[in-house]
């Protein structure tokens, strides 16, 4: 939690809910050292839909999802980035899409801004009031090509859902969205796709997402391997899916899409020393489910 941004967005949060006023706003302060806590605690003594979670170290956002789902009271889960502003009718536009079509996710789209510059883009993921994806072929073609977007944020899911299939996040501290994503893909029986973008996402240097270069591809390998393994484990269990064949093809397009976003997130540096790199961090993962051939192909590939 940062206190740049926490006054402003915890007040956002509650004070322009007007439309929709039956939330929970749950607060994890996960070790911050610059204030985030006092002012978590303020709005949580004036706000009693203001609870504060503490954890004594900072996990990073996986494990403060994770804590959240897990002490959540209410019908319905959504995730907002601790820097980012939600509209006004945010909650009621999501929560009016669930309950009337009984998604068990819902995705809107969202607009990017950026302080001190007045230039924004909108992105509505379908021009249609709503779009239903209802079988799991229809899921999967979207997915790969990214039309599903990953980030937990601007969607609601319903917890029955997420408890139902045990739904969590790797608890990596990058990519940690994809996996999680993408078994919400695989299981919910109906996933809706609205036109509306009631978000608003803030682009600003130093975000999680904005490390470059070599570092970021050993980073990133590292937690892809994390994450392929935690996402094979959940599907191991996963009652949805007891056929080992089956498990094995649901795996592939989550690995090609990781190498994808590898590929993408280094390509302004040397593809064979980013394939140095990201080898020697998977090596000592011991990600041997991880194919070395692959890897090289997806990174040097042009």
């Amino acid at each position: 939690m940062k206190h740049d941004f926490t006054d402003r967005q915890t007040d956002r949060q509650t004070d322009r809910q007007k439309t929709f006023r039956d939330f929970e706003l749950i607060l994890v302060e996960d070790g911050s050292t610059d204030g985030s806590r006092e002012i978590a605690e303020a709005y949580a003594a004036k706000d009693a839909r203001v609870r504060l979670v503490e954890r004594r170290w900072n996990g990073g956002a996986a494990a403060a999802r994770n804590l959240a789902m897990e002490l959540n009271r209410g019908t319905y889960v959504a995730f907002v980035d601790s820097d980012d502003i939600l509209k006004q009718d945010y909650l009621a536009v999501l929560h009016h899409a669930a309950a009337d079509s009984g998604a068990d996710v819902v995705q809107a789209g969202f607009e990017t801004f950026a302080e001190g510059r007045e230039e924004r883009n909108t992105y509505a993921w379908t021009k249609r009031p709503g779009f239903l994806l209802d079988t799991m072929t229809n899921r999967m073609q979207y997915f790969l090509p990214v039309r599903l977007h990953i980030a937990p944020w601007g969607k609601l899911y319903r917890r029955a859902f997420l408890n139902l299939h045990r739904l969590e996040f790797p608890e990596v501290p990058v990519a940690e969205d994809v996996a999680f994503h993408y078994a919400c893909v695989l299981t919910a029986q109906r996933y809706l796709v609205i036109p509306d973008t009631p978000y608003y996402y803030r682009q600003r240097a130093g975000s999680i997402d904005s490390v470059q270069g070599l570092q970021r591809a050993e980073r990133y390998a590292v937690a892809m391997a994390r994450s392929l393994e935690a996402f094979t484990a959940w599907l191991q269990q996963e009652p949805m899916f007891p056929d080992v064949q089956v498990q094995h093809q649901l795996r592939q397009p989550l690995y090609v899409f990781l190498l994808h976003q590898l590929r993408e997130l280094t390509k302004t540096c040397d593809a064979q020393e980013v394939y140095e790199h990201a080898r020697a961090a998977w090596a000592q993962e011991k990600a041997d489910a991880l194919r070395d051939a692959a890897l090289q192909d997806a990174i040097t590939r042009k």
